[in-house]
C-alpha cells in the first residue's frame, strides 16, 4: 500500500512523462499562434506601405499632368500676347486650350471602371482634339507667320481652310482605324449608291469650292476692293469663303454671290490701282465761257482733301444742252464703295454751288414760256472790247501807227472778233487763208514742224502782236501752226480790208513787207546777208498782188 501510494514506481514515472509531453505540446501551439499573428501584421504593414506608395505615385502623376497643362496654357497665352505686340497673325487659342483641358481632365479620371468599348471612344476623342489643335498651330507657324514676315505671299484664307479640313480628315481616318479598328474610307467607298448620291448632292458646292479657290489663288481682287459685276451688282469685298463672295453695297446690305457666278460673269475691279474713279456731270450757264468754267471747277475739286492729286482730276466739256453747257468731272479717291463716292460727290456739288455764287453765276434750269421771247438782263460777257477800243489797240501796233482814225475805223468794221479756248489751233501749218490776226487778249504760240512728228515752238505772242501776215500779203499757205495757250480774243483782219487801205496809202506796203520779212527770218533762220535781198523780192511780189502803184 505504501509503495503504491508513494508514487515511486513505474506507473508514476509514466504519468509524469505524459504530463511533460502535454506541457510541451501546449508550448508549441502557443508559439505557432504568436508567429502567425506576427506574419499577418507584417504583411498588412507592407500592404499599407504599397497603398501609400501608389497614392503618392498617383498624386505625383496628377500633379505632373496639371503642371504640364498649366505650362502649355501659359505658353499659348504668352505667345498670343507676343503676337499682338509684334503685330503678327493671331495664334489659334480656342481649340488648343480646349484640347489641353480635355487631356488634363481625362488623364486625371479613373477610366478603368468604364467598359472597354466606351473607354476606347473617350480616349479617341482626346487624341482627336490634340491632333486638331496641333494641326492649327502648325499651319499658323508654317504658313501664316512667314508670310507676314515677307518670306512669301500670304496664303488665301480658303487654302488654309482646305488644308485644315484635309489634314483633320486624314488624321481622323488614321486615328479611328488604329484605335477603334474602323475603316471609314472603306465604309464610304464600298457603297456605290452612297457615293453617287454624295457626288450629285455636292456638285454645285464643289463648283463653288473650286471657283473660290481659283479666286483666292489669283490676283483679280482681294478683300477691300470695289467690284462691279453684271446686272448692276456693286460693292466692297468683305469676305471670300469656300462657297460665296460677300459684298457690302451702298445701302450697307450684304450681297452674297456664289463663287461660280463671280468667275463666270464679267468682273470689273474699280479700285485695283488703289484709287477709285468718281465721275459726274454738272451744267453751267452759257454766259460762262468754257475755259473759265473749267478753271473754276478745277479749283474747287483740287481744294477738297479727299481728292487725289495723282491721278490728276479731269474736267471736260461733255455736251451742249438746251439750257446749259454740261461739264464732266472725273476725280479719284482712296475710299472705296458707293457710299464714299456719293459723299465726295455731294461735297463737291455743294462747293461748286458756292463757288458759282461768288462769281455771280448760278446753275441754269430749263424755262419754257408760251409767249414771245423777251429780253432779260443777263450778266455781261467778260471784256468784249468795243470798236473804239479795237481802234486804240490797232493804233498802238507799229504796223498801223500812221493810219488815221477814219482808216482805223474802216479796218475794224471790216474785221471780226474771234475767241479761242486754250489748246485750240487758230491756223494750221500748210492750210490756205486770206487773213491775219491781231491779239487783243490772251496769248498764242507759233509752232513749226521741222520733220513729221517733231514740232518746236518758235515764239509766243501776246496782246498787241500780230500773226498770219505772210498768208495775207503773199497768198501763201500758212507757214506755221498757231495755237492758243490760254483763252484769247483775236481781231481777224482779212485781205479785202487791207486792200482798201493800200489803195488810199500805198506807203504801207513797204512797212508790211518789212514785217513779213522779219517773221520769215524767225521761222527760217535766215542769214543777215540774205535779209536785204529777200526784202526787195517780197516787195515786188506784194506790188504785183495788190496793184498798188500805177502801171503795175
Amino acid at each position: 500500500m505504501h509503495l503504491g501510494d508513494g508514487g515511486t514506481g513505474p506507473g508514476a514515472e509514466r504519468r509524469q512523462t505524459q504530463q511533460d509531453g502535454e506541457g510541451t505540446q501546449d508550448d508549441r501551439s502557443h508559439g505557432g499562434r504568436t508567429a502567425g499573428a506576427s506574419l499577418l501584421a507584417h504583411g498588412a504593414e507592407r500592404q499599407d506601405r504599397r497603398q501609400d506608395g501608389a497614392i503618392e505615385a498617383c498624386a505625383l502623376a496628377l500633379l505632373q499632368i496639371w503642371i504640364g497643362a498649366l505650362a502649355a496654357t501659359a505658353g499659348l497665352l504668352v505667345l498670343a500676347r507676343l503676337c499682338r505686340h509684334r503685330a503678327l497673325p493671331a495664334v489659334p487659342l480656342r481649340l488648343p486650350l480646349l484640347a489641353i483641358g480635355a487631356w488634363a481632365l481625362l488623364s486625371s479620371l479613373p477610366l478603368q471602371g468604364l467598359p472597354p468599348a466606351y473607354r476606347v471612344w473617350v480616349l479617341l476623342t482626346d487624341d482627336l482634339l490634340l491632333t486638331y489643335a496641333a494641326i492649327l498651330v502648325a499651319l499658323w507657324a508654317v504658313l501664316q507667320v512667314p508670310a507676314h514676315l515677307g518670306l512669301w505671299r500670304p496664303p488665301p484664307q480658303l487654302l488654309l481652310q482646305l488644308l485644315t479640313l484635309g489634314s483633320g480628315a486624314l488624321a481622323t481616318v488614321v486615328l479611328v482605324r488604329q484605335s477603334a479598328r474602323l475603316d471609314l474610307v472603306g465604309l464610304v467607298t464600298t457603297s456605290a449608291v452612297l457615293t453617287a448620291v454624295i457626288g450629285l448632292a455636292a456638285q454645285e458646292s464643289l463648283k463653288d469650292l473650286f471657283a473660290g479657290l481659283e479666286l483666292q489663288l489669283g490676283d483679280e481682287f482681294t478683300e477691300g476692293d470695289f467690284l462691279e459685276l453684271d446686272e448692276g451688282v456693286r460693292g466692297v469685298v468683305v469676305q471670300v469663303n469656300w462657297r460665296d463672295t460677300m459684298l457690302r453695297n451702298m445701302d450697307g446690305q450684304l450681297v452674297v454671290v456664289p463663287n461660280s457666278l463671280v468667275t463666270e460673269r464679267v468682273l470689273r475691279n474699280l479700285g485695283r490701282s488703289g484709287a477709285v474713279s468718281n465721275r459726274f456731270s454738272v451744267g453751267l450757264d452759257y454766259d460762262l465761257p468754257p475755259a473759265q468754267a473749267r478753271a473754276l471747277l478745277e479749283k474747287v475739286v483740287l481744294q477738297h482733301p479727299r481728292v487725289l492729286r495723282e491721278p490728276a482730276p479731269r474736267i471736260r466739256v461733255k455736251e451742249f444742252q438746251d439750257s446749259a453747257i454740261a461739264y464732266e468731272l472725273q476725280v479719284w479717291q482712296r475710299e472705296m464703295g458707293d457710299g464714299a463716292i456719293g459723299d465726295l460727290r455731294s461735297d463737291l456739288l455743294e462747293q461748286i454751288w458756292y463757288a458759282l455764287a461768288r462769281e455771280g453765276q448760278s446753275i441754269p434750269f430749263p424755262v419754257r414760256e408760251l409767249q414771245p421771247r423777251r429780253s432779260r438782263d443777263r450778266p455781261q460777257r467778260a471784256a468784249r472790247p468795243s470798236p473804239q477800243l479795237c481802234c486804240q489797240t490797232l493804233a498802238s501796233v507799229g504796223l498801223f501807227t500812221d493810219l488815221s482814225a477814219e482808216q482805223l475805223e474802216t479796218l475794224v468794221e471790216g474785221s471780226h472778233l474771234v475767241a479761242y479756248g486754250p489748246g485750240e489751233a487758230v491756223v494750221q501749218e500748210g492750210a490756205e487763208g486770206r487773213s491775219m490776226f491781231h491779239v487783243l487778249r490772251g496769248a498764242v504760240e507759233i509752232l513749226k514742224e521741222l520733220e513729221p512728228g517733231h514740232t518746236v515752238a518758235v515764239r509766243q505772242l501776246g496782246p498787241g502782236e500780230v500773226f498770219g501776215e505772210m498768208t495775207l500779203f503773199l497768198d501763201a499757205p500758212r507757214s506755221a501752226t498757231v495755237r492758243a495757250t490760254e483763252e484769247c480774243l483775236l481781231l481777224e483782219v482779212d485781205r479785202d480790208s487791207i486792200k482798201g487801205l493800200l489803195d488810199e496809202n500805198p506807203d504801207l506796203l513797204e512797212r508790211f513787207a518789212a514785217m513779213v520779212q522779219e517773221r520769215q527770218a524767225e521761222l527760217r533762220n535766215l542769214d543777215r546777208e540774205q535779209h536785204s535781198e529777200r526784202s526787195n523780192a517780197l516787195l515786188d511780189t506784194m506790188k504785183r498782188l495788190f496793184y498798188a502803184f500805177k502801171g503795175s
